[in-house]
């Protein structure tokens, strides 16, 4: 089975991903929708046995790029942080994007709000915030399906991870 863990508008507060990514067993990847990249880039260097995929956000100043396909066990992902797409206004423009690129699944963020929607045989994922709403999102694949959950980062007791 391939695990990714996908997070989005960390906005410099990465301590929940750490504790993420130190308790989930089996992270094959891990995708990361912009705002901050800068924060997957730090993540990469904690965990370097973990491939990153990242793009760059509204409030992201890097060369990275601002949307990638990437192909993770037979599925195209398609990521995008979703300012580009009017995301706060409705998700219609990415998810043509989506079926333009051929995706199985669009990874997007921007809103802080968490979403999963289906269309046409794809998925469309926000996992929301990790710093605002507190949560992120797994997708699974698992004999050629592809499933995904948010899930909301659970309350660590104080001192650590």
């Amino acid at each position: 089975m391939t695990r990714i863990i996908i997070f989005s508008d960390t906005h410099q507060y990465i301590d929940d991903c750490i504790y993420v990514l130190n308790t989930m067993p089996g992270v094959t990847a891990v995708i990361h929708a912009g705002d901050h990249d800068s924060d997957a880039e730090d993540l990469q260097a904690i965990f370097p046995e973990i491939p990153f995929h990242y793009v760059r956000g509204n409030c992201d100043y890097s060369s990275n790029p601002s949307e990638k396909i990437v192909t993770i066990d037979g599925k195209r992902i398609f990521i995008a942080h979703g300012h580009t797409y009017g995301v706060k206004a409705g998700i219609d423009r990415i998810k043509k994007a989506g079926v333009q690129n051929k995706a199985d699944l669009v990874v997007y963020g921007h809103t802080h709000y968490p979403n999963t929607e289906y269309f046409m045989g794809m998925t469309l994922l926000n996992p929301g915030s990790v710093r605002y709403s507190g949560t992120y999102a797994i997708a699974e694949i698992e004999d050629g399906r592809l499933q995904t959950v948010v899930i909301d980062i659970p309350v660590r007791p104080l001192g650590g991870f």
